[in-house]
């Protein structure tokens, strides 16, 4: 594989681009193309895009995006030319800015503190005696005067 963009003083081409596998898996990450090898290509920080649909709906929603391997901490990985269909290098300005916010970000959640404002913290048992008492039947429920 060549890149027209490459530069014959540079070792290799970078550039953020979407990468179908033969697996069928979708991916976006920078890929580092060498010059001095065209069999295997490196990905930098892959991560994998699916999309998001409302049961029903043709048209997706959004697109989410997950680390490719997710068991694994390194950001670079290398993979044979002969796994991939077709690389697309990205140009959209949107898409290059949504993949540097991941990629700074990370993928960890971050979940506000729980202050009293957000509701009450109760014991199992003490919420489920409320909820038993919600439900009961009273024996002789109040009558209302007027009825008689």
């Amino acid at each position: 594989m060549t890149s027209s963009r490459s530069n014959s003083r540079d070792p290799y081409d970078e550039f953020l681009a979407a990468i179908k596998l033969v697996s069928g898996e979708e991916i976006l990450s920078k890929c580092i193309v060498s010059a001095n090898d065209d069999e295997k290509i490196i990905l930098d920080t892959p991560v994998i895009c699916q999309e998001v649909r409302t049961p029903g709906a043709n048209v997706p929603l959004g697109y989410k995006f997950e680390p490719w391997i997710k068991m694994s901490d390194e950001p670079m990985y290398v993979i044979d030319i002969a796994r991939v269909i077709t690389i697309s290098e990205i140009k959209d300005n949107d898409v290059i800015s949504t993949y540097d916010q991941i990629v700074s970000q990370g993928f960890t959640r971050s979940h506000p503190d729980l202050t009293k404002d957000m509701g009450f913290v109760n014991s199992v048992e003490k919420a489920r005696k409320a909820f038993e008492k919600s439900y009961e039947i009273t024996p002789n429920p109040p009558t209302d005067p007027k009825a008689t």
